[in-house]
């Protein structure tokens, strides 16, 4: 009977929790409608700065389950869905960088107004936005 080593796994799995960084701003764009865009990023607080070569390795036998490479940062539009569905549905709420996550997901599921809303609409945007931003910062303070 052989059993199945996934220690490996389950140490990605943690340093995954306590390591990613969930980043979402606004940004000035000249070539917006609005003049601004939704960016958004997935990153690591220090592994690929102080981590050892078997830490990442740990991580990317996590991720391969998936079908995530093992990468500094994540910038495309993909990439970030990928991670967003991954950490909310499975590990939300065991993640570090929970302010990160939610206002990721706020993000996508309020997208910015169409080039075809009014600019109310996009002052509307924002404010919620940064009222977003305030809210879970004052929750995460207590």
């Amino acid at each position: 009977m052989q059993i199945d080593d996934r220690r490996e796994e389950w140490m990605g799995l943690g340093i995954v929790l306590t390591e990613v960084r969930f980043r979402t701003w606004v940004e000035k764009r000249a070539d917006s409608r609005w003049g601004h865009r939704v960016r958004t990023r997935v990153t690591w607080r220090s592994l690929f700065k102080t981590g050892t070569l078997a830490q990442m390795e740990c991580v990317q036998v996590f991720l391969n389950a998936f079908k995530i490479e093992l990468k500094e940062k994540y910038d495309t539009k993909f990439e970030v869905m990928k991670w967003h569905a991954l950490m909310d549905r499975q590990w939300g709420d065991a993640i570090t960088d929970r302010l990160g996550l939610h206002m990721m997901k706020w993000a996508i599921d309020n997208p910015i107004p169409p080039k075809s809303a009014n600019h109310a609409d996009f002052l509307n945007w924002i404010e919620g936005f940064d009222d977003e931003e305030e809210m879970m910062k004052e929750s995460l303070a207590l």
